[in-house]
């Protein structure tokens, strides 16, 4: 393996951009003696010089310190921030974090931090001074001590006029609970007898023995409610299709269904022949 191509998988195997001491040590095992300072410098300015490689300028106008890596300015920006922000061990102010990026990498500061946020790698909380927390904290995480001293205060207060009082930790375990799911409500599915049972109760009130589909469908509303469940119009649409099918009821059809109501054209059920059936009867 050449120098080069030594340094080129040294880099490429690296998030962080590299110092031209630490790709030395890195490179030396692969190629031995050749992986010299002065033979490696020469090396990572050929490959800055030809683009192959992004050369950062890091450290200060009296001690600049380059740094190499085969990434964008903007990958190697989101690495930086990613590792400072995770390596810290506690919330960083925005302002400071992007202070420790050099001048090249600034301007690719804040999509590189809305890129990690977007990814679930940082988190900001906003503020008058944004910071910067590796994961989203808990409530009761950025309750410092002064803010403890003054919910104390409040519930010395509030103690007083209340039935049962509240310690620091109750309100402490209320901020950090976690919202109850809702409940999931249970789709109640009628069998042929209770569509008939329908179908007599509105063919008493109707002239007609066409009774529409979405006043069956209110029928089973009510039916679910009492049950403590909800009706869907695929189940009842399902029902009526299969009764129609197997020849126990018959199916008038809506001529222009594109003039219904979203609701009503999701109840129309698909016939033979011809546009799909609104109102159905029995076939006695």
């Amino acid at each position: 393996m050449t120098l080069e191509h030594a340094i080129q998988e040294a880099l490429s195997r690296s998030e962080l951009p590299l110092k031209a001491a630490e790709i030395v040590k890195l490179v030396k095992p692969a190629v031995g003696r050749a992986a010299t300072p002065k033979a490696v410098a020469a090396v990572l300015e050929a490959l800055s010089a030809s683009g192959a490689l992004n050369c950062i300028a890091a450290g200060t106008r009296s001690k600049p310190l380059p740094l190499y890596t085969p990434h964008s300015l903007e990958t190697a920006t989101e690495a930086f921030l990613k590792h400072w922000v995770h390596a810290a061990g506690k919330e960083q102010q925005v302002v400071k974090l992007k202070a420790k990026l050099s001048a090249g990498l600034q301007p690719c500061f804040e999509p590189a931090l809305d890129r990690l946020v977007a990814a679930g790698a940082a988190f900001v909380l906003p503020g008058a001074n944004p910071l910067v927390f590796a994961h989203k904290p808990q409530p009761s995480a950025l309750l410092d001590a002064t803010l403890r001293r003054s919910l104390q205060k409040v519930l010395l207060r509030v103690n007083a006029v209340r039935t049962s009082p509240a310690s620091l930790d109750d309100l402490i375990a209320w901020l950090d609970a976690a919202p109850s799911a809702p409940p999931v409500e249970t789709i109640c599915a009628p069998e042929a007898a209770d569509l008939r049972a329908w179908y007599d109760l509105d063919r008493i009130r109707s002239s007609s023995v066409m009774i529409p589909i979405p006043q069956t469908f209110a029928r089973y509303q009510a039916w679910a409610a009492e049950r403590g469940g909800v009706a869907d119009s695929q189940v009842l649409r399902n029902l009526i299709e299969t009764l129609y099918i197997n020849g126990h009821l018959l199916l008038e059809p809506c001529e222009r269904p594109q003039d219904l109501p979203d609701h009503e054209r999701a109840l129309l059920v698909p016939m033979s022949l011809g546009p799909p059936g609104y109102s159905w009867c029995w076939i006695s």
